[in-house]
């Protein structure tokens, strides 16, 4: 029997060997293709072959890395749904067509993977007799089945390009079948199950539904690798062949629970394996756990797992610990996976961790709810469990349909979009106007060579001097890639007048948009302008935009290949940099980070740029931003040695285009300021570069200045407070620094308080007075300008000095009066609470207290003494 292993690589030489030149799996993130999220087939990759804008390649073969988020759902319910698979696939690109395909396909499912003929089915487009004859004329033993446009007829869309599909099957045997009388190929039960469809794209369908027959004919197939592996080793299921057991084996010895104990126990295996593989095949990509697209995909795969172990009995993190087993099937074919797995279960772990928390309250939640009754939980109340506690409406529905319960999901719908236009109407934004501006506009950048431009008006929207320009021409940078939007003027065309202030400068489709303030009315289409950068301001963002390639090199040669940007802000005033590392960067790792870059300054390395075709990414090994769309020919920027004439010899290359140096030497000084956490597993560096870390150490020695003059004022009133109580100190030299200074103070105030207290205590022997109040021997004082502090040292030594009693300390300020209320040992120890004496005496003064048997302190209104000591005394009595 051969491993999942050994049939990928069969088929790739089996269609090498027949001249398709074999293309290695580009990521799960789509590159150049804003229309997916992922990657969901083989044929992705080649879309621009098939479209006949590339023409290098005449035919291909590949196994593609595919994900699906329709089939999250349904996986485990059956044996055809999985998130992530790889798609085999062979494509012709107007060079063969239907002849070669079917043999070749044939030949391969019996020759080399030595499938039984009998158990195969070849089904066609009902239309399609050209194909059924292809078939019959190879001898198949089955009759070759028509089916209808809903399984056998691909479109890409209403009109455009579209063919015919001639779909295998195999037969696992009677034993699967359903009940249904018609049970036959191409029913979805578990009897036939489709492994290979070849697509024939022949036409082009026009808007009247007309089918032309395309000069140039295409061949696009897809095999799924899981499909074939589980029909060539006859396993039960996808998740019994070797592309799922290390997975399923492994869980089972962390649950301590048998897969095969029940069909409930069988299906949580079954997700927990495929959803496994699928959130470590994303993250080792860069995709970070979220609540927004890819990142929310990834989520729900992880919440959803981590769901069903929870299910079996098992209350802790998990799924980490599954990610060895996943690297152990993929590492070969996918070797980067392997240099991964660190980080990706450190990421993974603090992902379960979150999660279980909010399952253990969000469970609870539902399940009162639940409990009330009802066979319909509200959207208000799905959205609350949503909203305020972070359980997924997905976790809701499923637990949910457990109970026999379903969920309004239209009223969840109306709450989420109730609570956006709450968060929109309470932003309050930049107070600028949004703007449309009627028809189609392209505007040509020129601001990597220039920072100024003689060009034309395109189109104008202004109102109270306030509004959008859009140019022919431009050289304001608009805000992309991190970089903010340039700023400046636009003159009249011969440069003597101000038409307006740009202040923003943002990108619409193909028009650069240019806000402006201050505009004059005469700023038409049409109008011939001089526009004019900021050049100061784009001085401090062009050295921040080429540090953050620095600092994004020197982190992934620090931390790891992981390491992937995962957000970024280029500005005048700072870069911040977000990556993906699941933890914290010590102080060590962020110092050799530093003096990385200021090595590549440094040495004066060129900053080279180059715009190449987007097939180059690869061979140059370029650093891409996940999910980006760089269109067919991107800018690449190269900082090295010997820039385009070596680009092996770099330290860094991007696919980039924003606005650089030309030579690190430019930046003058490298400066981390700060690194901190921007959520799960994704770090934040803000550090300056430039003008911008001198101006940052002019500012600090100004602040070190004003600091030191306040320290050396403050100095000096202390001294003189400490001469006033009769102490002796002397100011430091001149030539003290901060942190001396600093130190002086406190000794000063220390130093000060002793001799308040001091000064307090001689002041405190001529107006202390022992009563007899209650029976109870007390010894009281008045003392003014004395603090809350003070009194309790001072009731201390009185105390001592009493023997045996109560000592009463009171200090007036403000209308107010500070007291402190202390009981000799013996007295507490015989019942005599101070803390409560003092309570009630606040309380029959307007104020309040609290402390301890052997001491309270409290405030009151002020009054005469004479007044104070009788309501002491009757407080004892």
């Amino acid at each position: 029997m051969k491993t999942s292993a050994q049939i990928r690589q069969a088929y790739l030489d089996f269609f090498a060997a027949r001249k398709h030149p074999v293309r290695p799996s580009t990521p799960l993130i789509p590159q150049g293709d804003a229309s997916l999220m992922f990657n969901s087939a083989g044929m992705v990759p080649f879309k621009p072959y098939f479209l006949g804008l590339k023409t290098d390649l005449s035919r291909a073969t590949s196994c593609q890395k595919c994900f699906r988020t329709t089939d999250i759902d349904r996986v485990g319910t059956t044996l055809r749904h999985l998130t992530f698979f790889e798609m085999l696939g062979n494509f012709s690109f107007g060079d063969y067509f239907k002849k070669e395909a079917i043999a070749w396909a044939w030949e391969f499912l019996i020759a080399e993977m030595g499938f039984d003929p009998k158990r195969l089915h070849p089904t066609v487009f009902k239309d399609d007799s050209e194909a059924e004859s292809l078939w019959k004329s190879l001898g198949v033993p089955n009759e070759v089945v028509r089916l209808g446009s809903d399984t056998n007829f691909w479109n890409m869309g209403p009109t455009g390009p579209c063919g015919p599909c001639s779909e295998i099957y195999f037969d696992r045997g009677p034993q699967f079948r359903c009940e249904r009388p018609d049970c036959g190929v191409g029913c979805d039960c578990d009897r036939y199950l489709e492994i290979w469809n070849l697509v024939f794209t022949q036409f082009d369908r026009q808007a009247d539904g007309a089918l032309k027959p395309l000069p140039r004919k295409n061949i696009d197939t897809g095999m799924g690798l899981e499909r074939l592996v589980f029909s060539a080793q006859d396993k039960p299921s996808p998740f019994d062949t070797d592309l799922f057991a290390p997975i399923v084996q492994t869980a089972a010895h962390i649950l301590s629970v048998d897969p095969r104990k029940s069909p409930e126990t069988e299906l949580a295996f079954r997700v927990i394996a495929d959803h496994a593989r699928a959130a470590t095949m994303l993250m080792s990509e860069g995709v970070i756990a979220s609540n927004v697209e890819r990142g929310y995909v990834l989520r729900r795969l992880i919440r959803r797992a981590v769901r069903y172990g929870q299910l079996l009995g098992h209350a802790r993190p998990f799924l980490h610990r599954l990610v060895p087993a996943v690297v152990e099937i993929f590492e070969k074919p996918y070797p980067d996976l392997a240099q991964a797995a660190g980080p990706v279960a450190q990421t993974l772990k603090a992902e379960e961790e979150k999660f279980l928390e909010t399952l253990q309250t969000g469970e609870r939640e539902l399940k009162a709810l639940l409990d009330a009754g009802g066979k319909t939980l509200s959207g208000e109340d799905a959205f609350k469990l949503y909203d305020t506690f972070g359980f997924p409406l997905e976790l809701t529905r499923e637990i949910c349909a457990q109970k026999g319960v379903s969920v309004d999901e239209a009223a969840f719908a109306r709450a989420s979009e109730r609570a956006a236009q709450v968060a929109r109407a309470s932003w309050k934004g930049s107070g600028e106007k949004s703007f449309s501006l009627a028809g189609h506009f392209e505007t040509a950048f020129t601001g990597y060579e220039s920072l100024e431009e003689r060009t034309v008006v395109a189109a104008s929207q202004l109102e109270g001097g306030r509004g959008v320009v859009v140019l022919e021409k431009t050289p304001f940078y608009p805000e992309g890639g991190g970089q903010v939007g340039d700023e400046g003027r636009l003159y009249s065309e011969d440069g003597k007048a101000v038409l307006a202030r740009v202040v923003d400068t943002q990108k619409q489709g193909t028009a650069v948009l240019h806000v402006v303030v201050d505009a004059a009315p005469d700023l038409a289409p049409g109008a011939r302008v001089l526009a004019k950068v900021d050049a100061v301001r784009r001085g401090y963002i062009a050295p921040h935009h080429t540090a953050t390639h620095l600092l994004n090199e020197a982190l992934r040669r620090l931390l790891g290949a992981h390491v992937r940007q995962a957000g970024s802000y280029v500005g005048a005033d700072k870069l911040r940099f977000d990556f993906t590392n699941p933890k914290a960067v010590d102080a060590d790792t962020l110092h050799k980070a530093e003096a990385l870059v200021q090595a590549e300054i440094a040495k004066g390395e060129t900053v080279a740029t180059k715009v190449d075709s987007i097939e180059k990414v690869k061979e140059y090994g370029a650093v891409t931003l996940l999910g980006e769309t760089y269109g067919e020919r991107p800018r690449f920027v190269l900082i090295g040695p010997k820039g385009w004439s070596d680009p092996k010899e770099r330290f860094s290359l991007e696919l980039c285009g924003g606005t650089h140096v030309s030579n690190t030497a430019e930046l003058r000084a490298f400066r981390i300021l700060k690194e901190s956490s921007v959520s799960s597993g994704v770090r934040r560096i803000e550090a300056l570069a430039g003008k911008a870390v001198a101006d940052y150490d002019r500012l600090k020695e100004q602040e070190r200045g004003e600091a030191l003059a306040q320290l050396r004022e403050r100095e000096g009133e202390l001294l003189e407070q400490v001469l006033s109580f009769g102490g002796k100190a002397e100011p430091l030299p001149a030539s003290a620094d901060e942190q001396a200074l600093r130190v002086r103070e406190k000794e000063l105030r220390e130093l000060l308080g002793r001799l308040r207290i001091k000064k307090l205590g001689e002041r405190a022997e001529a107006a202390k007075k022992v009563l007899e109040l209650g029976g109870i021997k007390v010894l009281t004082q008045r003392l003014e300008g004395a603090d809350p502090k003070s009194l309790r040292s001072l009731s201390d030594k009185a105390k001592s000095e009493l023997g045996s009693g109560l000592v009463f300390l009171a200090a007036p300020g403000a209308g107010k009066l500070s007291f402190v209320l202390a009981a000799t040992p013996d007295l507490a120890s015989k019942g005599v609470d101070a803390a409560k004496i003092a309570k009630s005496f606040a309380s029959a003064s307007g104020g309040s207290a609290g402390g301890r048997a052997d001491f309270a302190q409290g405030g009151c209104a002020d009054s005469d003494w004479e007044g104070v000591l009788e309501t002491l005394a009757g407080c004892l009595k």
